[in-house]
């Protein structure tokens, strides 16, 4: 098997992510992908979170926190799999950068969190990120539709915030490390076949591996 492709979704807080990630591995081709969501349900990303909305001063240890999970998740992936992440060491820069201008007085610990994506993304290295752009505005619309309780304290101008963060420096990041950016208007959802598509063109999956792929789903429903 060729090399273990590697790839992320990135975007504003509120655009998508999760919802793609759950569907996605399934339409990409090329070998078996595996998802890697955020740890939403852990305890300590919970008690994280709520502090993140309320105290702008302490965003950092969110990030350093999820970066520090990651790393401990890269250690045990398997060799034979592809992976596809929720966010990755591009998003904790844009997020390391934005709120360092945001906070009160920014200490030693940002330019940590920014040391330690890098490292991460030196043991996780991206094959391409697909950015999921998508208005502030309907970011927010998202936001309150899922309910989310630590996000009850969002700000507008925050989402605004980031977003203008993303448009600067998440292609500046990926430039810099050689990463294609798949730039998807996610106004309007597209479909999950559009997107894999999308990424077999960025990655260049041969229609040969589609079909491969198409075949051995087939041979297996015929034997189960």
């Amino acid at each position: 098997m060729p090399k273990p492709l590697r790839i992320a979704l990135e975007g504003n807080i509120g655009v998508g992510k999760s919802t793609l990630l759950e569907s996605l591995p399934g339409y990409l081709r090329g070998g078996d992908w595996q998802a890697l969501p955020e740890p939403v349900a852990n305890p300590e990303f919970k008690r994280l979170l709520q502090a993140f909305y309320v105290d702008q001063n302490k965003r950092v240890d969110l990030h350093m926190w999820i970066v520090k999970e990651r790393m401990r998740e890269t250690i045990g992936l398997s060799k034979d799999s592809h992976y596809i992440s929720e966010r990755s060491f591009i998003g904790d820069m844009v997020f390391a950068y934005a709120n360092m201008l945001k906070h009160e007085r920014p200490d030693g610990r940002y330019m940590g969190l920014i040391y330690e994506s890098l490292e991460y993304g030196r043991h996780f290295p991206l094959d391409a990120v697909i950015y999921l752009e998508a208005t502030p505005d309907a970011c927010m619309k998202r936001i309150r539709s899922r309910s989310r309780n630590a996000e009850e304290n969002i700000q507008e101008h925050y989402i605004q915030y980031l977003h203008n963060c993303y448009q600067t420096h998440l292609h500046e990041i990926a430039r810099h490390f050689k990463i294609p950016v798949i730039r998807i208007d996610w106004n309007e959802f597209r479909s999950t076949e559009y997107i894999a598509q999308c990424v077999h063109t960025t990655l260049g999956i041969k229609s040969e591996d589609v079909q491969n792929h198409v075949e051995e789903q087939r041979r297996l429903r015929v034997i189960s």
